[in-house]
């Protein structure tokens, strides 16, 4: 199993989604995105930065319907990705920015968006994955 889907797999089973993920903010500017958890009680690796000018690829980690949608940030010089949870606040606007950076295809977007399977999408593809 990658790194990513161990990665998915243990932050869904730590997260109720209507409750962490509305305690999390996303927030970005034109040089960085930081994530920033809004009470103590959520673990701190929630606070994270990353400049938009660094990130590599971008995944998306179906939750299903149960849990929240993570989106992973590999970045430079980064060992572990950004995570972000759909759901955090302003969250969906977030997922805007990255389209219209040219950093996640929209109509990749929507296929995430409308899954329900716990696949991952990621951009770009490595060699070995499908488009």
């Amino acid at each position: 199993m990658n790194f990513l889907a161990r990665a998915v797999r243990s932050l869904r089973e730590s997260l109720e989604p209507a409750n962490d993920a509305k305690l999390l903010l996303v927030e970005w500017d034109d040089i960085v995105i930081r994530v920033r958890t809004l009470d103590q009680a959520v673990p701190g690796f929630w606070n994270q930065e990353v400049r938009w000018s660094d990130i590599t690829r971008v995944c998306f980690g179906d939750g299903g319907v149960s849990k929240s949608d993570i989106l992973f940030l590999e970045a430079l010089n980064r060992e572990n990705p950004v995570y972000v949870l759909t759901e955090a606040q302003h969250g969906t606007e977030f997922l805007a920015q990255l389209v219209a950076r040219g950093l996640f295809p929209q109509k990749l977007l929507e296929k995430a968006i409308g899954s329900s399977s716990g696949e991952m999408l990621c951009w770009p593809p490595r060699q070995s994955e499908p488009h």
